[in-house]
């Protein structure tokens, strides 16, 4: 598939586009010696395994750097041999990936990489970002797309020129941060005017508490590899009973809920051991964030009002409201 013009001239050339870098702090230009220095402020920022790194290395997300490098792979559509990020990602945004082509696209909050795979597949001229050490999970298996820009930065101080890209995408992230509606409208000021959005977040929670609600107070304090590992002896105990209740005629769904382990058994992954694999990577990610913060509908609405969005769809699927249109 060919790239733009802009993205062919990145083909082969390394460190070239850090140029187009900027200092969070204060927003100049970036020199490359090693690490990157900004001329303006003493502010210089290292460059992790090719990576260039804006935020501490321990930070609040230690967690999911945990999960995403340990399950690098697991999610990824090359990997699985399913469509499924693929699908999810242009079923939510509704957009194709014809019209991706060529334009500049930031992925903000990457994990492992999932869906930067199904982005850069396009031709689209990708940067990508997570506040994480995940980055390095997403290197490690994209970093052979030439038209793929990594970083590792937090939303609220990304290292872009505002409003310089096409089209802005944030999966799974928002309800993990401190400020959830200071994130929401921080993602914007990257996004051109024209330009096309798709975001998720997590749905509140009306009808019901989920289990999962009532462990993480407890869970999220544990560190990551001990949590991991009380996770990975559960799955295959509470999975089968799940699965077993979800069965159950007409009440099934409500009473597999019952049980605290992410049953995704309406993926149709290939076998048993896919199925227990993501059921571990997706209970853990439910107990390890430090923050969950789900919103509700018209919290989402006020928000696109006040930052004057138009063509605003809000739509629920499984738990989250995806939330697309144009800046």
């Amino acid at each position: 598939m060919a790239l733009s013009h802009h993205a062919r001239n990145d083909v082969g050339a390394g460190t070239r586009w850090w140029s187009e870098l900027r200092c969070p702090r204060c927003g100049d230009t970036l020199r490359a010696e090693g690490d990157l220095h900004c001329d303006a402020c003493p502010a210089t920022y290292p460059v992790d395994r090719g990576v260039p790194r804006f935020v501490p290395e321990d930070n609040y997300a230690e967690g999911f750097g945990y999960q995403w490098n340990r399950h690098r792979l697991t999610q990824l559509d090359s990997h699985s041999g399913l469509p499924i990020s693929r699908d999810r990602l242009f079923r939510a945004s509704r957009w194709s990936p014809r019209e991706l082509r060529g334009r500049r696209v930031l992925e903000c909050g990457s994990g492992a990489g999932r869906f930067t795979e199904v982005l850069c597949n396009t031709g689209a001229e990708v940067t990508s970002f997570d506040i994480s050490s995940a980055v390095h999970a997403n290197a490690a298996s994209n970093r052979h797309f030439p038209n793929l820009r990594l970083v590792q930065a937090s939303i609220y101080e990304m290292p872009f020129p505002e409003e310089s890209f096409d089209y802005l995408v944030c999966f799974g992230v928002i309800q993990h941060t401190p400020n959830v509606e200071r994130t929401f409208k921080t993602l914007f000021r990257y996004l051109r005017p024209g330009g096309r959005f798709c975001v998720d977040v997590y749905a509140a929670m009306v009808a019901y508490t989920h289990p999962r609600h009532l462990l993480r107070p407890i869970t999220r304090r544990i560190p990551p590899a001990r949590l991991y590992s009380m996770v990975e002896k559960a799955v295959p105990r509470l999975l089968p009973l799940s699965m077993a209740l979800h069965s159950v005629p007409e009440a099934g769904p409500y009473l597999a809920r019952l049980v605290p382990v992410a049953n995704l058994s309406y993926l149709k992954l290939k076998d048993r051991q896919m199925l227990r694999t993501w059921a571990v990577l997706d209970t853990f990610d439910w107990l390890a964030p430090r923050y969950e913060s789900p919103q509700p509908r018209r919290r989402l609405e006020r928000w696109t009002r006040e930052l004057g969005l138009s063509e605003v769809s809000i739509e629920r699927h499984r738990g989250l409201y995806v939330v697309r249109g144009v800046k």
